[in-house]
This record gives structure tokens, sequence and C-alpha cells, in this order.
């Protein structure tokens, strides 16, 4: 691609926009093209033969020629900024303020000329590729090596290109947060739950400019992207500069992350990786000549702003972009990483809008960008995108609204129409990202878009989670094909996913398929997802198929109505109700819902008076019995739910085709079904539009899941509590206290060191085996060794025990204390002192050499030790040691303290 300069020049516009013709009812026409001069005055398509008057060559440019215009009076005409076809460099954002505007009776256009395709560009071409070694090419970059440009996005030949990444394809897995440790910038004890991590041996290969690695982190429904501090290769400790929204292994154990940007993990066609040397290196792929590869990397963030001030009245108004191109943005990871709790909210557009009203994009293009397209933000209303062509997207395609509730009702956005627009291929850095995102917003439009290849949801609506003030109400949410999300990477998700009291809003003819949740330790992945506090929304004539864990979920919310859809081939079931209220939950009557894989219900409850079914048509197409939660239909209508229900055979055309059209002789009917036409939803008008959504859905492949986490290593402890502040919890441990009982880290005294962990009981707990605390240390084979430092104080009744996961479990090793003896089989076998540290060594074989036995050293003050050998374990099969605990299990307050846990596993 030949980038052509772009002059910004401050010329004096001259020639016949000098005087604007009052009576004049024809529109004010200004030229752009490529060859243009920003000196010139804008009134000529093309130079004079003299190259002294001729096109502008500038959007900036045709702005400020406007500006001046305007300078003499107010407008009488409408102004058309005719842009030729060609490629403009973008290196500052297009800035539109209230001096910018048109008026209705005179609007503003930026508009392609007729048949043209202008393309503004924030990237910059790179070349001088030439062979270096194991099939990579290189180059050099100018201006990386002395800190002037840095990029993190790169596209060859019009395709995102992939920055080098281990694994290629999937995840890693964190073994474990790391609590507490040393924070690498300051040197002070701190909190690293949320920035620092256990990795897997040979998991986390970087070793050198670690803070220009990316460690990206999944959790659940959102992915944290970090910059790494440290690693320790000793201990595999991983710390990042900066925190995620929430700490590691939080929302499951064995956490996924990839980790990106470092040469050796250049290995793959594809890939591409900078050094801060100016070096870029890229392993073409297959068939791509890199002396004549088309290599673009983004130098500007943000292509277009319409800045007013709507607080104070100042707005931009009646401007419309139309028929351009913009491409290639560019982001950069802050120093301190980046994480949003949901949807990326953080995160910025290339287009942004504040006290805009009237704008409106048609028929535009935006793609290959580093952050998000559009965010109509705040104070804006009446503005539009329409017919526009979103894809490839570091974050998402539209926005509307913020997350906050402004006090200034002058700073609210409402009435946005954002239809017929191809919003396809996004969320590539940024994971969790929408297709269209509504905020605190209401009385918008989201219609006839075709939202598609996303790893969260597609549309989302709503920020209020719970039944307090929300802004989104009366928002449309009709006629909209979303389809091919999740892919099997995030959870929690929705085609359409809302939040909060939500009156007058309706999610309607939709046709939602091919949603897809990660599948182990997921939340699901859902065709219409009322979230926590929806209520009041109207969901009906809704196409649903192809999903993971259901059709239709409402976590919790009032008073929504589900009605007529056809809901089918969900995976793991096909409707969900997670949390029963005081109030009528929802309405789901006269649906199709029908089924082979899974049951009716995924989880929840159905079998109650606060939901109301009734006058649906369910199907099992598997031959399996429907099951309603253990009744049967006629059960539930005896007492009094699902009122004119039946279970039949639909008699769809084709479902396994996805063609859900019903035959003559359907039984829907008698349910009160009306069919509709699914096929409206998604792109209409040009057939050229229609068939770019079509070849786009064509291209996408099947979901592929990714396999199961490979079990843990075996654990291995090593605690002394010094790195733990006082406090804290034990390392590595799930810890269970209750009332006024605690398990906490103390500088009170120690066996060694300043620090050891002190256990305190209470009365009135209601479970007497509170407060305990254990590890799950994975060993399977060899000899396993505990050892730790205890001190009873008086009166102290505790266990220790090793377990397995069966279930009922079988245990191990175990002792406990009591009345000051150190109790085993339930049999005292030795006097223990109190107040006084005492060391324990427990050692007992696992796996095809457990033999039932174990052995336990006691070592008294004044080192007096005392060996117990070929003591019975508790189950004589017991063989695996997945569980390590200790446990007070006294009905008033007892204290006893721990130091210096060690648990280790080691071959025969």
């Amino acid at each position: 691609m030949n980038f052509s300069a772009v002059s910004i020049g401050v010329g004096i516009l001259v020639g016949v926009l000098a005087v604007i013709g009052c009576q004049s009812a024809s529109a004010l026409t200004l030229h752009v093209a490529p060859d243009g001069n920003d000196n010139w005055s804008g009134n000529l398509a093309k130079p004079n033969d003299a190259k002294t008057d001729g096109p502008l060559a500038s959007l900036i440019g045709a702005r400020d020629a406007i500006r001046r215009v305007k300078a003499r009076g107010p407008l009488q005409q409408p102004v058309r900024v005719v842009v030729s076809g060609g490629n403009y460099l973008l290196r500052e954002p297009l800035v539109f303020t209230p001096e910018d505007s048109g008026t209705e009776a005179c609007p503003i256009s930026y508009e392609a000329a007729a048949g043209a395709k202008p393309i503004f560009s924030g990237g910059q071409a790179i070349t001088g590729f030439r062979p270096w070694e194991r099939g990579i090419w290189t180059t050099t970059v100018p201006g990386v090596a002395e800190g002037e440009w840095y990029f993190e996005q790169l596209w060859v030949n019009g395709r995102r290109a992939t920055r080098a990444r281990s694994p290629n394809r999937f995840y890693y897995y964190m073994l474990d947060r790391v609590e507490h440790g040393l924070d690498p910038a300051t040197g002070q004890l701190t909190n690293l739950s949320n920035r620092a991590f256990l990795a897997r041996p040979g998991d986390f290969q970087p070793r050198e400019n670690l803070n220009d690695v990316t460690v990206v982190a999944y959790h659940s429904w959102e992915t944290s992207r970090h910059r790494v501090a440290s690693f320790d290769p000793e201990t595999d400790t991983v710390i990042c500069t900066g925190g995620a929204p929430w700490a590691f292994c939080q929302w499951a154990p064995s956490q996924r992350y990839h980790v990106e940007n470092y040469l050796e993990a250049l290995d793959e066609p594809g890939e591409w990786f900078l050094s801060r040397d100016g070096t870029l290196y890229y392993m073409p792929l297959p068939g791509e000549d890199m002396t004549e590869a088309e290599v673009v990397a983004p130098v500007l963030d943000q292509f277009v702003h319409f800045l007013g001030e709507p607080a104070l009245g100042m707005t931009v108004e009646h401007i419309t972009l139309k028929g351009l191109a913009f491409r290639h943005s560019q982001y950069i990871l802050p120093p301190q990483g980046h994480g949003d709790g949901q949807a990326e909210v953080s995160i910025p557009a290339v287009v942004m809008a504040d006290g805009a009203c009237n704008v409106a994009l048609e028929d535009c293009e935006i793609g290959h960008i580093g952050i998000y397209a559009v965010w109509i933000r705040r104070g804006c209303w009446d503005c539009r995108v329409e017919r526009t062509f979103i894809h490839d997207m570091a974050a998402g395609g539209v926005r509307i609204g913020e997350t906050v509730i402004q006090a200034d009702l002058a700073n609210r956005t409402g009435r946005i129409t954002v239809d017929n627009n191809i919003i396809h291929s996004g969320a590539r850095v940024f994971t969790g990202a929408h297709g269209v995102w509504i905020g605190h917003s209401g009385d918008n439009k989201v219609t006839h878009n075709d939202i598609s290849d996303f790893f969260y949801t597609g549309i989302s609506v709503g920020w209020r989670w719970g039944y307090a003030e929300s802004l989104a109400k009366r928002n449309t949410i009709d006629f909209n094909h979303i389809h091919h999300l999740g892919w099997g990477v995030l959870s929690d998700m929705g085609g359409v996913y809302t939040l909060g009291p939500s009156e007058g809003t309706t999610v309607s003819n939709n046709r939602i398929h091919h949603v897809y949740s990660y599948d182990k330790y997921g939340r699901g992945g859902w065709g219409l997802y009322n979230d926590e506090g929806s209520s009041y929304i109207v969901m009906e004539n809704n196409l649903v198929y192809n999903v993971k864990t259901g059709t239709y979920h409402q976590h919790y919310g009032r008073e929504n109505v589900v009605r007529n859809n056809i809901l089918a081939f969900s995976m793991d079931g096909q409707v969900q109700r997670s949390r029963v209220e005081e109030h009528i939950s929802f309405t789901y009557e006269r649906n199709i819902v029908y089924w082979k894989d899974g049951e009716l219900v995924t989880a929840g409850r159905i079998n109650d008076d606060n939901v109301i079914f009734r006058n649906n048509l369910y199907w099992d197409a598997s031959g399996k019995p429907v099951d309603f939660q253990g009744l049967t239909l006629e059960q539930r209508q005896e007492r009094g739910w699902d009122k004119g229900s039946i279970v039949a055979d639909p008699k769809f055309v084709d479902p396994d085709n996805f063609d859900f059209r019903l035959q003559p002789d359907s039984p829907a009917p008698q349910i009160g079904f009306v069919p509709f036409d699914y096929t409206k939803a998604g792109a209409y008008g040009d057939p050229v539009w229609i068939k770019l959504a079509q070849d786009l859905e064509s291209k996408l492949p099947e979901v592929e899941f990714a396999p199961d986490p490979p079990p843990p290593p075996p654990l291995k402890i090593n605690d002394d509590f010094e790195a733990s502040p006082v406090g804290a919890q034990p390392a590595r441990a799930k810890v269970y206290t209750e009332g006024a009982a605690s398990i906490s880290v103390t500088d009170e005294l120690a066996a060694s060191g300043k620090h050891c962990l002190k256990i305190v009981d209470a009365p009135g707990l209601q479970h007497d085996y509170n407060p305990h605390f254990y590890y799950l240390p994975n060993h399977t084979e060899g000899i396993t060794r505990c050892s730790f430092d205890m001190r009873i104080e008086e009166g102290v009744i505790m266990y220790h025990e090793w377990r397995d996961s069966s279930n009922p479990y079988k245990v191990g090793p175990s002792f406990s204390v009591r009345n000051g003896q150190l109790v085993v089989g339930g049999k005292p076998v030795l006097d223990l002192p109190v107040g006084e540290w005492m060391h324990f060594e427990l050692v007992a074989r696992l796996g095809d050499e457990a033999d039932g036995t174990w052995s336990m050293t006691v070592t008294l003050p004044g080192g007096k030790a005392t060996a117990f050998e070929g003591l019975s374990t508790g189950s004589p099969d017991w063989k695996v040691l997945t569980w390590c605990g200790f446990s007070s299990t006294a009905t008033d307050k007892r204290v006893f303290y721990l130091d210096n846990i060690q648990l280790v596993n080691s071959p025969q």
C-alpha cells in the first residue's frame, strides 16, 4: 500500500468560498484528494494545470476551510466535503468542536465521491524485510531504538498478524496465586494475590526484557493483560507490575493464561515480534512473499472525536461522515497493565463522541484497530451509526453511554441508532469486549446488525447489578443476527445480555446461534441472558440455537417476559433460573423448546410459584422423556404450573439443518405460537451488503474446545510465614473460619524468625470443625513427608489429617491433640507440653507402595525425639494424598500455633 503524504496546512481559503450565496439552494462543495494541498481552495476536484489551486489534502484541511467560511457568517446552505478515492495518512485525530457544526437546514457532510473508496490510515508502511533464520524475516524499524515509536499490532496483507505467543494454541495453567511477597518495585512486603502466581515448571520461558513480556490471564468473563516485573526460575514465581480486577485463581483453580511478546515464542507462521532495538521479526505464512508483502504498523491511536461541552450547552451538531474508511490504530499496554471488571469498559474508541447531536456515520468502514470502534459517550442525542462495516477490532464495536449516571441531565446520552451494520471479528486483544454495549442510556435502537466472531457477549444492555436506579430503559434490541460468540474462551456470556431495571426494553426478532463458553470451570454461554436485576424486559420472536449452556437464563430479576421464541439445541440444558426471589421472576410462554442433548433445566429451579411457565411446547428429539426437575408435565400441571403446555414434536421442516419453519401439521398452534420470519434478522438492503455478511459467516470454523487442564504436579509447601504480613492467611491453603474464630499470621511468637500461624477457636460456631485449613497436594505416588512446628495452649482440641478425594473420603495418617495428649488411632501415645514449641514429622508411602501404615517423629523441647513406626492409616486402602489439613474442634476459645510447615513428595 502506497500512502500519500498529507500536508496539514493553514492557508487562506480563496475563490468562490469567500462569499456564500445566501439565495443559493445548492450545497457548497469542497473537494479532498490525495494529490491535494491544504493551502488550496478545495473548489476543484483535481489540481489545475499550473498546480496553483485544486482540492484540499485532508479532512482536517476541509474542516478548517469550513471554519473560515463560517467566520464570515452563519451557513446559508448545506456543505459537502467530497473525498476522492485513494490512501490518506492520519497523524492526528480529526476533532470536531461546536464551531464545526452544521444545522438542520444546512448540515455538513464529509463523504466519499461517487464510486470512490477513500482510506484514512493511522498506520505506517514497513518495508525492507530480509531472510534471517528458522524461516523468519527481519527488518529495522526507524524510531524504535530511539524510543520515538513502538507498536503492539501489525497487519500483513490486510490480516492481523499474531504477536509471538506461547503456547500457540490454548493455554498454560497457573498452579496457584502468590498471596504475599516482596514487591520488585519497592522491596516492600505487599499483597500480590492479583498480580503474582506460580507457573508450572517449564511453562514460563522468558528470561530477558521481562517488562515487555505480556501475561494474558483469563478470568471467566474477562481477561487482564500484565507486564512482567520479575520471574524466579527457582520457584517459578511470576510477579506482574500491576494487578488484575480479581485475585488470580479466584474464579477457578488452574487459571488459564498465555504469554506474549518474546522472541523465543516466535515459532509459528503468522507470528511477529518487535525488539526494542528496532528489529522487527516475522515468520511468513505459506505463500507470503516478504519482498512484496504489504506490512502496516499503527502510529495513531484515535481517528475522529466529536468534542462538545454538553454541560455548557455547546454541542457538535449535524455532521455526517459517509463512505469513508478508517484503518490501523494503535494501543500500547500501560506500565501497570490493563484489566476491567467487564466489557473492557475503560478502553476508548477510534471514533469518540461527547456532546454530539445529530451526527452520523453512514456507509463507512472501521477496521484493523487497536481499541473499540465507536463510543457515543457523554451528552449525545439522536446520533446514528448505519451501514458501517466494523471489523478486526482489538476491542469491540459500538458503545453507547457510560458506566455512571451523570447527575447533570445534559451529560446523559440517549436516542442513539445503531442499524444495519456488520460488526465482525472483535476482541482480538481485549477479549471481554462486546459487539454493541449500552451502559446507562435509554431510548436507543440497535436493529438489523450482523454481529459475529467475538469471545464474549454480542449485545449488552444496562450497567446495574441489582434493582437500583438504571437509565437503560426503552431500548430496542430487535432484528439482529448475533452468532459465533465465545469460541470456548470466556464464560458467563449471552448473545444478548442484560442488567438491571429496564422498563420498556425489547429483545425481539433476533437470530442467535453458536454461542459457546469455556467448558471447564465455565459459567455458561446462553442465547438470551437476563443477568443480575434484569427486569421488565420483553424477549419475543427470537430464534436461538446451537449454544452451550442454555437458550435462556435468568440469574435474578423481576417480571421479564420470554414469549413466542424458538429455542433449540443447547448442549447442557435449555432453560435456567438461578435465583428464586419473593416476586415473579419471569413469564415463559408460547415458546417452542427443542433439544437433543442435556436436560430441559440446566440448573437452578423452576418448580415453584414465583415463576410462570405456560402454553409451551417441549420436545426432546433424543427420544428421552422430558424431565421437569423430577416431575412430569402432568405432575407440574396438577400443581398449577405449565398450564396449556404440551410435550410434542413441533415438526420443523429440517431442524438438523436449522430450518425451523413449521410443517402444516405442526402442533405449535395449540399453544398459541405465532410463526415469525427469522430470516429478517441481520443486514438488509443492497444485495452486495447482505452477501458480505453471509460470506463472512461462511468462513467461520467450528468451535474447538480446549482440553481439560492437566493435573497439577505434586504440591510442595515450605512456609515459615516470614513472607506473609501479620493478619494474612496461609499461602496456598484453603481457609475456613466463622464467627470469632480465626486463622492468621501473627508476630506474637514464632518457632523461628518473627512470624508464625495462629489458630483461634471460639464458642458458638455452627461447625465444630471450624476453624480449619488445608492444602491440596495431589500426591499420588512416592513418599510424602509433612513436618511442622506446633505450640499448643491450655485446653486445645485439634487434629491433623491426610485424605484422598473419594466420596466418602479415605483417611491416611491422622492424629489429634486432646487434654494435652497426642492421640493416634483413638489412643493417647504421648504427653505434650503446653506453651512450648514441638516439632512433628509424618511420613507415608503412596500409590502402589502404600501398605496401610505411616510413621511419625515428635521432638519435644530439649531435643527429645519419640518415633512412632507402623502406625495404621485411618483407611487401610488409602493410597493418594489430595487433602492435608489442620482443624480446631474445641467449643470455646482455644489457641494453638504452627510454624515452618513443609510438605514434600519424593520418589521411592
